[in-house]
This record gives C-alpha cells, structure tokens and sequence, in this order.
C-alpha cells in the first residue's frame, strides 16, 4: 500500500511537472509570439511616425521656402523695387498654388501699385497659413491704416522694426506690429 502511494504521488508529482513545464513552454511561445507582434507594430508606428516627421519636415521646409520668398518681396516693395519683387514673386509662385495666384500677379506687373495690392491679398492668405503652423521663427503681423487708400493693409515681418512694404520709401516706418506669432 505504502509504494501504491508512492506511486500515485510519483506519478500526480510527474503529471503535474509536465503540466507546469508544456504551460511554460507554450505560454513561452505565446510571449514570443506576442513579442514579435508587438515589435513588428512598434516598427511600423516608428516607421509611420517617421513617414508624418518627413511629411510634416517637408511641410515646415516648404513653409520655410514660402516665407523667405515673401520676405524677399516685402523687402523689395520696402525698397521700391518692382525688379527685385518680380524675381521673389516668380520662386514663391512655385512653391505654394494657393499664393500662387497672387505671386502670379506681382510677377507679372512692373507697376509697384498693383504689386502692393497683391502683396496685401498674398499677406492675408500667408497669414492664415502661419496661423495653422508650428513656426520655427517669431513672425509679426503689422499694420499700415494708410495703405491702400486709407483703407489700411498687413503684413508679416520677422523684425519687429517695421519696415513698411506699402508706403515704400516715402514712409518706412509706417505702421504698428498687430500680432505676434509664435511656436
């Protein structure tokens, strides 16, 4: 009776070690397949996430290019430079088809009226962009009440010095910082 007992605890003690060692063995596999799958969708998220980093990289970089285009022909309508504002207006036209059409405009006119009208219609829809973006750089929103026959124009500016682009030469400093964007 006494190796009877033995036995069947031999036997229970061997039973359950194959029971306690498969379990492992298959929840082992079932970590590993779980490790797998969670490494395979952690590389897809860091792949997808670097995707929408470049997207949002060439984005910011196209935003960039815009900006510093824009500035060149502020710069030149400062400076009552329809010359050097055509040239700026002919890269900005290619970098943006909503600005396009006003970058369009000033690139085709010599007359540095009708070019400050178009600035002032790029300036609005530029602004409305920058509003939407997480900027790199300081920019300000300025004012001048007597641009366009008293009725008033903006612009953007990454000094907040103005620099008037609507009253040119005659009154460079005309004009207050409305706004002041940031990150």
């Amino acid at each position: 009776m006494k190796i009877l007992k033995i036995s069947i605890v031999a036997v229970m003690a061997f039973g359950l070690f194959s029971f306690t060692t498969s379990c492992n063995q298959m929840g082992n596999k079932n970590d590993r397949h779980m490790m797998d799958e969670t490494m395979e969708n952690s590389s897809m998220g860091k792949m997808m996430g670097e995707n929408e980093e470049m997207d949002s990289q060439e984005q910011q970089d196209d935003f960039s290019m815009m900006i510093s285009s824009y500035l060149e022909i502020k710069d030149a309508l400062v400076s009552d430079d329809s010359e050097a504002a055509q040239s700026a207006a002919k890269k900005m036209a290619k970098i943006d088809s909503d600005i396009a059409s006003f970058a369009n405009a000033i690139a085709g006119s010599n007359d540095l009226m009708e070019q400050r009208k178009n600035f002032s219609k790029m300036s609005t829809a530029l602004y409305a962009k920058a509003k939407d973006k997480n900027l790199e750089n300081t920019l300000f929103w300025n004012n001048c009440p007597m641009a366009n026959g008293g009725n008033g124009a903006n612009w953007l500016s990454m000094n907040e010095k103005i620099r008037n682009p609507y009253m040119g030469q005659k009154m460079p400093g005309c004009g207050s910082v409305k706004e002041t964007l940031t990150n």
